[in-house]
């Protein structure tokens, strides 16, 4: 005998209250570490990808960016809502302010509004450290 579970509303509103409260804790968590200790520097756009799949029926714009710590070259992407790129006027080595985290260099928060007329060029740079092997080849082809 193979027994039902029923999605009764407590059961879906129990699921989505801790749904909710980790995405809030992990929001609130990358806010901590962004306040306790971040360091300003710039970004560089490197690559754009508007209108890829995200998921199964989702969709994104993705901005692979640069930016320059301890003379090496950290790459990582920010996905961003569907045609922001087309809405705010986005282009290959634009440069923008960014506030890292020092401990933690996924949390970052990065500011498109604010245009910087300067270019980093990432060959000056020996060292270059990438997400994944994937996010390597993505960019260098």
């Amino acid at each position: 005998m193979k027994k039902e579970i029923k999605l009764t509303p407590i059961l879906t509103l129990i699921i989505l209250a801790i749904l909710f409260s980790f995405i809030y804790g992990l929001r609130a968590y990358q806010k901590n570490k962004l306040n306790k200790g971040a360091f300003i520097t710039y970004a560089t756009i490197e690559k754009l990808k508007e209108n890829t799949r995200k998921g199964k029926s989702g969709r994104t714009d993705i901005v692979y960016f640069y930016f320059i710590k301890n003379d090496s070259v950290i790459h990582k992407l920010k996905q961003i809502p569907p045609k922001s790129i087309k809405k705010e006027k986005l282009k290959l080595n634009e440069t923008f302010k960014i506030r890292v985290a020092k401990s933690d260099y996924n949390v970052f928060e990065i500011d498109f509004d604010e245009r910087i007329d300067t270019v980093i060029r990432k060959q000056d740079y020996k060292i270059q450290v990438y997400n994944t092997f994937t996010h390597h080849n993505i960019i260098e082809q």
